[in-house]
């Protein structure tokens, strides 16, 4: 259960990728990974999920049947059972919801916006200022997440702890409000009121494990507990002070500051942390954004192979953001167009990817590829969902590239650019180089 408050993507090329220094991006050859390994990794993802379940559900039900109230219980029926069984799900699913509710609610009394919230196969995410919920297809925040930003001033420390506390505290009051229900109220005649009775009982027991769980200062799958976070930013130690560098850029980030106007010292003082540090990766990604608006595009092209180094030590769901960015600067700057479709074959469906950013990257492909139509829709559909993008600031620096896309490909045809050319004769330099 981990609430989400930094930018998601990051990269690395280790199994799928060869590089050869000192020949760009064309040294890049893709291979595709061997599929088991992929499939085992699922495997164990599935697997992590069931157990975490399984637990909090055991000892739920073991509470609700044999504890508290042993003596009065009659013995239960299969009729009983089998219902106990199918409601354990939703005993788990409220728990975590209420985990994640937890984080929503301490991050909006900090002045935090609220983005989406994913738990189990539901999702509730805020479009256009009205919130909507969805099916959630990715299996990596089936566990729940919540991903709420900060404002741009304040005590962000301050409030980033309360943010953090505000899941286990919410899944604390959950825990005493369903197991004092349930040991106060009388005991139900009926075998249906008895199920019910035992339900609220399994969720309260799998709140109070969650409480437990999620304080222990742990990093598992590439994700801090709420208590480590906590511990961090109370000792102010290295990823302590990650966190807070790049909560300070982030909220001014998407705030609407321009990425080459973003506070740069936090920036360089995280790119300097160790790189064992689950984020650091975002510190380049940043620095990345600065230096492509500041139309410095080689310093961009090596932040940006900084950030892919880390990326195969994110979550999966958190890789596709960097795998599609990669492809979006392989073709709009690096003119490389097989290495771009590779990168933008290992970006995997996700719910972090949002629409401006899928439709800017087959923008920048049709382009490369000489294709004006495709070019023109998929560039006006990402001028269309800039709008709604989380990070307004780099907001500005994809608008002016998609903009030039657009009137390059209203305008008279031009020979594609081959990998690892130039723009030629006739063909405008604006339409890959940002203002």
């Amino acid at each position: 259960m981990q609430p989400v408050c930094l930018p998601v993507a990051c990269p690395w090329p280790a199994r799928g990728l060869r590089y050869r220094r000192g020949q760009g991006a064309r040294a890049l050859g893709y291979r595709r990974p061997a599929a088991p390994c992929k499939t085992m990794k699922n495997l164990r993802k599935l697997l992590f999920l069931v157990l975490y379940a399984a637990l909090g559900a055991a000892l739920g039900t073991l509470g609700a049947k044999y504890g508290l109230r042993l003596p009065h219980h009659a013995a239960w029926g299969r009729g009983q059972a089998a219902g106990l069984l199918a409601l354990l799900p939703v005993a788990w699913l409220l728990a975590v919801l209420l985990h994640e509710l937890g984080h929503v609610l301490a991050g909006q009394w900090q002045g935090f916006r609220f983005c989406w919230l994913a738990v189990g196969p539901l999702l509730w995410k805020r479009e256009a200022g009205r919130l909507r919920l969805a099916w959630n297809t990715n299996l990596n925040l089936a566990g729940g997440m919540a991903l709420c930003l900060p404002p741009p001033a304040g005590d962000l420390r301050r409030r980033f702890m309360a943010f953090a506390a505000g899941g286990p505290l919410g899944s604390a009051a959950w825990a005493a409000t369903a197991l004092g229900t349930y040991a106060l109220l009388p005991i139900p005649a009926s075998a249906v009121g008895q199920v019910l009775a035992a339900s609220l009982a399994a969720s309260g027991s799998i709140s109070a494990l969650l409480t437990l769980l999620t304080l222990i200062p742990v990093h598992v799958g590439g994700f801090y507990s709420d208590g480590s976070r906590l511990l961090h930013l109370w000792r102010g130690d290295a990823a302590g002070q990650l966190d807070l560098a790049l909560l300070t850029v982030m909220a001014h980030s998407t705030a609407g500051t321009r990425p080459r106007h973003l506070p740069q010292g936090p920036l360089a003082a995280a790119a300097a942390l160790p790189p064992e540090l689950p984020m650091q990766a975002y510190a380049h990604y940043y620095r990345y954004l600065g230096a492509l608006d500041a139309q410095q595009i080689a310093q961009a092209g090596q932040h940006l192979a900084a950030y892919r180094t880390q990326l195969l030590r994110q979550p999966v769901g958190l890789q596709a953001s960097g795998w599609l960015e990669s492809a979006f600067f392989a073709a709009a700057y690096e003119y490389d167009l097989p290495t771009a479709r590779a990168f933008r074959a290992r970006a995997q469906p996700s719910v972090l990817v949002t629409a401006d950013v899928l439709a800017r990257v087959e923008a920048a492909l049709a382009r490369l590829a000489g294709e004006p139509a495709p070019a023109l829709a998929f560039a006006q559909a990402a001028l269309r969902a800039l709008p709604r993008s989380v990070d307004q600031g780099s907001a500005h620096l994809y608008a002016e590239w998609l903009a030039d896309t657009v009137r390059w490909a209203a305008g008279p045809a031009e020979p594609p650019l081959r990998a690892g050319g130039s723009p030629g004769a006739g063909q405008p330099l604006a339409g890959f180089l940002h203002q």
